[in-house]
């Protein structure tokens, strides 16, 4: 498990998308949907090697993998 990731699982940060979206560019969270308007993130860094760790705890815990990037205009949510 890579040192650089942030859990947050005990106390989830409640935001809608968009917002995390805008504010974090270049992290990648999960999070889990708590409505149609919010999440909970689970989990989230900005370093690129937890990436693949990321995306297999999104699995694991049946949540949303969030990559918040810049590639002309698009964002990722996976």
């Amino acid at each position: 498990m890579a040192n650089t990731i942030t859990f947050c699982r005990d106390n989830p940060i409640r935001t809608t998308l968009d917002d995390w979206m805008l504010s974090h560019i270049g992290r990648v969270s999960v999070g889990r949907e708590i409505d149609d308007d919010h999440l909970e993130i689970l989990a989230y860094s900005d370093n690129r090697d937890d990436w693949p760790e990321l995306s297999r705890m999104a699995k694991r815990e049946n949540a949303t993998h969030i990559k918040s990037v810049i590639s002309e205009g698009v964002t990722v949510v996976e």
